[in-house]
């Protein structure tokens, strides 16, 4: 797939110029992700609800844009990392279903947006964009603002395998992996059920942390031992060392944000026929817990479930965390 870009119009050779990026919602997890794309040489045009978030891309090199609609006419392939369906369904095809960003697409654009939402959306807006000769891909990512900063994101890809190889190298500036999942809307089913497992092994990370609270053994020495063997895992290794700490900080995934994912999950599961024994329970904690005040904090609050408000007079067995 050729991709247009507005800075070649004039007759230029398009192999000489690096194409334009567009980017939407640059918050905790795009703010990584753009700052790659700028160390790797590309040209950003950012745009976000609130202009303060994205001075700091801007003092390294961002171009600001005042609305959407100037960053997708200034760049060739329009990158989103926004919050949730309904942002997404109001930004890219508006109110009354032709005033969002879709309307000012142009032919051979591309558009990827990494965030977790609802694989019917993607669909919707897929269509629309293909209409002006515009091509969608649904890119959910996993790894967290740390792993965009890194660069070593993990991305599940839905839409055309033709599409995907046209922005691949781009994606690469902060993607360590690219899976093509399939058709549009792949990429999100496979992430839902991605996050299925987040949600289930955050939770248990956080009961596997009360019990050895409670059971009065040094956190060090539980987490080293458990991150040694197969009750090993990524939400482990993150959460047992600060629900010790009495830390819930957020770091920029917060479990009010999962609540929705959740509800996505739920639909999934009971479209595809299957059945779940352990999303029910898991999402009502999540629930407690948010309701709780802690809908902002990270997921190591979810100890809190077990240990209540009064849990950081019980950690008196802690001595030095990794």
């Amino acid at each position: 797939m050729k991709l247009f870009n507005p800075s070649t119009a004039n007759g230029s050779n398009p192999a000489e110029v690096r194409p334009t990026i567009g980017f939407l919602g640059p918050g905790a997890m795009g703010a990584g992700m753009v700052s790659r794309l700028l160390a790797e040489g590309y040209e950003v045009r950012v745009w976000a609800r609130r202009a303060s978030k994205a001075q700091p891309l801007v003092d390294l090199g961002a171009v600001m844009e005042s609305s959407p609609a100037d960053v997708v006419s200034a760049a060739s392939v329009v990158i989103g990392c926004l919050l949730d369906s309904d942002v997404i369904r109001e930004l890219y095809l508006g109110a009354s279903g032709d005033d969002g960003i879709v309307a000012h697409a142009r032919a051979g654009q591309v558009f990827v947006e990494h965030a977790t939402f609802d694989p019917e959306l993607a669909l919707e807006i897929s269509r629309s964009l293909n209409q002006r000769g515009a091509a969608f891909l649904d890119a959910p990512v996993s790894g967290g603002p740390s792993g965009a900063l890194a660069g070593t994101l993990v991305s599940m890809v839905g839409g055309s395998t033709s599409t995907l190889r046209a922005v691949a190298s781009i994606l690469s500036s902060y993607c360590a992996k690219l899976k093509h999942a399939g058709e549009i809307g792949s990429g999100l089913r496979l992430k839902l059920i991605n996050q299925l497992l987040v949600s289930v092994h955050a939770v248990a990370a956080a009961e596997a942390s009360a019990l050895a609270i409670n059971a009065g053994i040094d956190g060090k020495t539980a987490h080293d031992a458990l991150m040694g063997g197969w009750a090993a895992s990524t939400m482990l290794d993150i959460q047992m060392p600060k629900a010790y700490a009495a830390d819930y900080s957020s770091g920029g995934a917060s479990m009010g944000g999962l609540l929705e994912v959740q509800r996505l999950v739920s639909e999934m599961i009971s479209q595809s026929g299957t059945s779940s024994e352990l999303l029910g329970p898991v999402r009502r904690i999540f629930q407690s817990v948010s309701n709780s005040g802690h809908a902002d904090d990270g997921f190591s609050a979810l100890v809190l479930h077990y240990l209540g408000e009064d849990a950081t007079g019980r950690r008196s067995v802690e001595t030095t965390l990794p």
